[in-house]
């Protein structure tokens, strides 16, 4: 039995608790992955290849170097995948970069001109105002929430133990029930079968990027802008009749939520960039917290000796809403494994940014208006930075030496790291410790499970899982 210590807190004990990782006899798993791409390609074939999947878009001379520039017609293209490159562009020199066009238009038809979009003093603004929503406070105010929302989830799945079950679909929708009743105090039951329904095909047509979203300036249209165009005016009606209904349930004197703190501080005259704001959070909770579920469940179910580890784990804590609070910081192996989940399928595969400026990066000469790739697949899977990077192994996040944070950035880094991720990591952890606690998970079939990275990390196929009872 292998044991490391983490710095868990133990009331009765105000020692350092240790934490014993599962003996993991035998192989471990070992996920299967694309391979990257040819070392001979290019700066278009690279942005070619983020259409089809950025898993294998990138050749391995990227995480050999580093940087990599890739000339191009009008304007580089620099691969940015060690841990300093990656601290130099998000955290120690911002000022150097700026978002690039193609992330407004990718995700500027969800979005809009919400905080994940802007920049400068609109986007210190709206960073600020949404701060107090997002503290260490707040997990244990919204932990209720996202137990109950659990508990109504797996009650159906319980009940018919052994049937085939799209463990995918339904964790996508527990996460977009989570956002709709922690953050805006909306049952979404009557909203997310359609907010589900567009946000699949989005992700799965146009919202996956193309060469052009690149190469193109912000004011060019394409074919494709112009689909996106369209999409985003059946998604902001959907998104104005949401928040139609959120204003007429709330009854006068219900307990704050984001959504009032969003309402005042926009006011009447900023009701576009409230719609925005109010689309990103769903997004996000959507798209990082579901799939992050589901990877940790595909995972788990090749992983007996884990999925025992946080059943004894869940059954030392209360997950009932009125304990979950509590119960998120004493699940460490819950969260060990998904912060492996986050690390082996990482929602937002890569961050991007353009350069302002000419400079150098790391020594590499950079020249204004290049765009700077930075994918988190290579950081995350660098043998230099990884003991086994290809292996499941949640316990490299237990031990005394935790990995260095600027080799695991699942939700970025710097001054733009996502607002939300505590919140979206403390509930993945309840949710899985809850699904685990008394259920066994196995799937139907062992045919291999690929990530896409185009749209988010998606999986190539939705296999079938199955629960099963547990003593």
């Amino acid at each position: 039995m292998r044991r490391t210590a983490t710095a868990a807190h133990d009331e009765d004990n105000p020692m350092e608790t240790i934490i014993a990782a599962p003996d993991t006899r035998g192989p471990a798993f070992i996920p299967p992955m694309p391979p990257l791409a040819p070392d001979r390609v290019g700066a278009l074939g690279v942005l070619a290849g983020l259409r089809r999947n950025a898993y294998a878009a990138f050749p391995p001379r990227c995480r050999a170097q580093g940087v990599v520039v890739m000339p191009m017609p009008g304007r580089d293209v620099v691969i940015a995948a060690g841990p300093q490159a990656m601290r130099d562009v998000l955290a120690a020199r911002p000022e150097l970069y700026r978002r690039i066009a193609a992330g407004d238009r990718i995700f500027g038809a969800l979005i809009g001109r919400g905080v994940a979009a802007s920049e400068g003093q609109a986007w210190r603004r709206q960073r600020r105002i949404l701060a107090p929503a997002f503290t260490p406070r707040t997990v244990t105010l919204l932990a209720p929430h996202m137990a109950a929302c659990t508990e109504a989830a797996l009650a159906p799945l319980e009940a018919s133990r052994g049937a085939p079950v799209d463990l995918l679909a339904v964790m996508q929708d527990l996460s977009l029930a989570v956002a709709g009743t922690s953050m805006f105090s909306l049952e979404i039951d009557t909203f997310g079968p359609q907010l589900r329904g567009l946000l699949l095909a989005y992700a799965a047509g146009i919202g996956r990027p193309r060469a052009s979203d690149f190469i193109l300036p912000r004011w060019v249209p394409t074919v494709t802008t112009i689909r996106r165009a369209r999409f985003r005016r059946r998604w902001r009606a959907l998104i104005l009749a949401i928040i139609a209904r959120r204003r007429a349930s709330h009854p006068p004197g219900a307990p704050r939520d984001l959504f009032d703190l969003l309402s005042e501080a926009y006011g009447d005259r900023e009701e576009d960039l409230l719609a925005d704001e109010v689309s990103t959070m769903i997004f996000a909770g959507h798209e990082t917290t579901g799939l992050t579920l589901f990877w940790a469940c595909y995972l788990l179910a090749h992983a007996p000796d884990w999925r025992d580890a946080i059943r004894r784990e869940a059954r030392q804590v209360d997950l009932s809403p009125g304990g979950a609070g509590a119960a998120v910081g004493a699940l460490p192996q819950t969260r060990a494994v998904v912060d492996e989940a986050l690390r082996l399928y990482p929602p937002a595969y890569m961050t991007a940014r353009q350069a302002v400026a000419d400079h150098e990066l790391c020594g590499v000469p950079v020249r204004r208006g290049a765009i700077v790739l930075m994918p988190f697949t290579l950081l995350h899977t660098d043998p230099r930075l990884w003991a086994s990077p290809e292996r499941f192994d949640p316990g490299r996040f237990l031990g005394s030496e935790k990995p260095d944070r600027t080799s695991f950035l699942p939700f970025g880094a710097g001054p733009r790291v996502c607002i939300g991720a505590q919140l979206a990591t403390s509930e993945a952890v309840l949710v899985l410790a809850r699904l685990l606690r008394d259920n066994d998970l196995v799937l139907d079939d062992g045919a291999p499970v690929l990530p896409v990275g185009s749209f988010a990390t998606r999986p190539s196929r939705s296999p079938t899982f199955r629960l099963r009872p547990c003593a």
